[in-house]
């Protein structure tokens, strides 16, 4: 494996003339402040020898933890390496991306190594081109999808609602649980939900809007903040 770049020939580092001590505080940093590490290393005065096993070390530990494009910049930045192995770093990280589908980040890294013309970053581009237009149809729809009850609905109405597009399959593009914890607090999320669970009885006699509104929400807010729409009488 190549090395860091050395330090000046014309002054060689002494094995005994750093601070050891201190070298061995800034290498319990984390790997995000390694190349600040090395850098406060050769300040130091540590043999490039120690600086190179303190890089190889961050490079493994990253490599093991599956960070490859840290170990690509890293490698690149730092200049640790062959050519080669800072390539194939490059690669391994656009690999990693692209089969996760991680396209935004696999077309960054892409251009980095094959270049913005190269088969490899138009592949990254297509797919990433296809995912946001997924996204974007997956949040209409999701815009679109709202269960529908009476403004004198109570829970146990909601509910039965809601298990209707449940049983349709299609649950998951209504968001209603997620919707709720996202936008209220837990205690009022948890409250909700415990009408469809160990406060059942209540459920039926419970009106949806009487509830939020005793705790501030009028029907515009909870039809804005929950796939709920309400339906004139």
């Amino acid at each position: 494996m190549g090395g860091l770049p050395g330090q000046p020939e014309e002054e060689p580092a002494s094995p005994e003339s750093y601070d050891k001590a201190e070298w061995e505080k800034q290498k319990q940093k984390g790997a995000g402040l390694a190349a600040l590490v090395i850098n406060k290393g050769k300040e130091l005065g540590v043999p490039p020898e120690e600086l190179n096993l303190f890089a190889q070390h961050v490079i493994a530990q990253e490599t093991v933890k599956t960070h490859y494009a840290f170990v690509y910049r890293f490698r690149k930045n730092m200049g640790i390496g062959t050519e080669e192995e800072i390539r194939a770093a490059g690669e391994q990280a656009y690999r990693s991306f692209l089969e996760n589908g991680d396209s935004g980040l696999a077309m960054s890294i892409a251009e980095d190594v094959y270049g913005k013309d190269s088969e490899e970053w138009k592949l990254a581009n297509e797919k990433n081109e296809a995912d946001w237009k997924k996204t974007k149809e997956k949040t209409e729809r999701k815009k679109e999808k709202k269960v529908s009850i009476s403004r004198n609905a109570t829970f146990a109405d909601l509910f039965r609602a809601i298990n209707a597009i449940e049983e349709e399959g299609e649950l998951g593009e209504l968001g209603f649980e997620e919707e709720l914890h996202d936008n209220f607090d837990s205690e009022t999320a948890e409250e909700v939900l415990a009408f469809d669970g160990e406060r059942a009885g209540e459920a039926t006699t419970t009106k949806v809007l009487d509830f939020f509104r005793k705790r501030g929400y009028s029907q515009k807010d909870v039809s804005a903040y929950l796939p709920i729409k309400f339906k004139r009488e």
